[in-house]
């Protein structure tokens, strides 16, 4: 494990161990943790907070407020936007997922630090409404004064309960947090570890190509992700890509309904802080899969909503039409028919590209008419089924679901005392699987 890695990870657990200590140790000091890290570790500090926020069984979303400490009335302001910017971003994510965060009420006049102190509170308290709390980590980048610093940390503590509310505050040099929060969590380095682990790798500092492969450059990345239309992502974020959605896939499997929720809302949110938009719309799309198994429809619902967005955003109408098929069967389970009915028919405007796709929307929509009590429908659509199969070159058409459409039409129509028609719509099927070749009886 490399010397970001490995600080990373003492530093997630001396975080874990603060907010949920063990059995038979007591918190030592209010509720807020003490944050130790250097100015050359800054940067992976700051990601590093942000991989914990996107682990999937995190439930307290992170505020993290990075601005100057020049005053506190400025630096209260600065939190303030911060959180009521972070709060439109989460909530707007959550509808996505079709949740509900309501909003804070709306505050009149500036803000002070006793107005913030309540508004942290109610912010925490809202958003353990729908997940367990939030998080807020004072992270300014520059510390002009001190203890006026410490001042106003010393009053937004006890905002924090370590449940709804959990507040942590870098410790700046000459700050004294210490005394006001003895326990603490420190990001650091081992930088003699980390040019070791450099000279390891590049021979000279530098780090070498993996596996042999030449990297290329920014203009080149540039240029290629130009041509391509969409962005490529790096060797980290593709890694921790893969791993989440192959875990996702397991827990499929394995049916761990909630557990494949988690990993896949976590592919997804990684999907869109890298602007990978192709990537986060399947990783969506499969969240949706996910959510429907784990008997979450609305949940379901917005995810192969905003997969489909996404994809047709960027111009993939067949990852669009794939989408809308998941959509179209959650409001069928919901015994939502009319609108199943029209997103089947979107599904086939969608998935002209794929046969199969635009058939089997063909057949669900005709399926969506019978049983809305629309047989004069139903028959329209699967007779149309039947006509689009027999326009396929005998290869594609048995990859297709024409003969259960044929089956459904012939059932209709005995059902209807039209035998004859019937008989001749399951002759037709049959030619259609015997000869492989357009026809009709």
């Amino acid at each position: 494990m490399d010397p970001i890695t490995l600080a990373a990870e003492r530093f997630r657990r001396q975080w874990q161990a603060f907010w949920s200590p063990p059995p038979g140790h007591e918190r030592r000091g209010p509720p807020a943790l003490r944050v130790r890290t250097g100015p050359s570790d800054r940067k992976d500090w700051l990601k590093a907070l942000r991989w914990m926020e996107w682990q999937p069984d995190n439930r307290h979303p992170f505020v993290v407020v990075e601005a100057p400490f020049t005053g506190e009335k400025a630096y209260v302001a600065a939190i303030a936007e911060r959180l009521e910017h972070d709060l439109a971003a989460l909530r707007d994510g959550l509808a996505q997922d079709g949740l509900t965060l309501p909003p804070l009420a709306s505050s009149q006049g500036p803000i002070d630090e006793a107005r913030l102190r309540r508004r942290l509170v109610e912010a925490g308290q809202t958003v353990a409404g729908v997940l367990d709390g939030l998080v807020v980590v004072l992270a300014p980048a520059r510390v002009d004064q001190a203890p006026a610093y410490r001042d106003l940390i010393a009053r937004l503590v006890p905002a924090s309960n370590g449940t709804t509310l959990r507040l942590a505050a870098l410790d700046v040099p000459g700050s004294d947090l210490v005394a006001l929060l003895p326990e603490g969590a420190r990001f650091e380095v081992d930088q003699a570890a980390l040019l070791d682990a450099l000279k390891q790798m590049g021979g000279d500092g530098a780090p070498a190509p993996a596996d042999g492969r030449p990297k290329l450059a920014p203009h080149q990345k540039d240029a290629v992700e130009r041509a391509l239309g969409r962005k490529i992502a790096s060797e980290d974020t593709g890694a921790s890509l893969r791993r989440l959605l192959l875990d996702g896939g397991k827990a499929m499997q394995d049916g761990a309904f909630k557990l494949a929720v988690r990993k896949l809302r976590a592919a997804r949110m990684l999907c869109h802080l890298s602007g990978l938009g192709q990537e986060e719309a399947a990783a969506s799309i499969a969240l949706g899969s996910a959510a429907h198994a784990a008997g979450d429809p609305r949940a379901a619902l917005a995810a192969f909503r905003q997969g489909k967005s996404l994809a047709l955003a960027a111009g993939h109408r067949l990852l669009g039409a794939h989408a809308a098929l998941g959509e179209a069967g959650v409001l069928l389970a919901a015994k939502r028919l009319a609108e199943a009915r029209d997103v089947y028919a979107e599904v086939a405007r969608l998935g002209e590209e794929a046969s199969a796709l635009v058939l089997e929307a063909m057949r669900m929509h005709g399926e969506c008419s019978r049983l809305e009590g629309h047989p004069a429908l139903a028959r329209r659509a699967w007779e149309d089924a039947l006509a689009f199969a027999e326009s396929l070159e005998p290869g594609v058409r048995r990859t297709t679901s024409y003969a259960a459409a044929g089956a459904s039409l012939a059932e209709l129509l005995r059902n209807a005392g039209r035998p004859a028609e019937a008989l001749a719509t399951e002759l037709r099927v049959q030619q259609l699987g015997a000869t492989g070749k357009s026809g009709s009886a």
